[in-house]
């Protein structure tokens, strides 16, 4: 677990991107952000590979979350 809390402060300081939608505050990012992470990553035992992190992404565009460039 550890680790994951790594690997997701670093992928977080760089991107140049953030998530968007329309009508949504900040705790239903949190709130889809959570889902998606505990979807994505259970059973990773602390190591997240580049598929991890696209079922993530893929989540949270399921969820109506868009890519925004900074």
């Amino acid at each position: 677990m550890k680790y994951l809390l790594v690997v997701i402060i670093f992928l977080s300081g760089c991107a140049s991107w953030h998530w968007e939608k329309r009508g949504a505050s900040a705790g239903d990012y949190e709130a889809d952000e959570k889902f998606c992470k505990l979807q994505a990553y259970s059973g990773t035992d602390g190591m997240v590979t580049q598929a991890h992190v696209r079922r993530m992404h893929e989540c949270l565009q399921s969820r109506g979350w868009q890519k925004v460039a900074n």
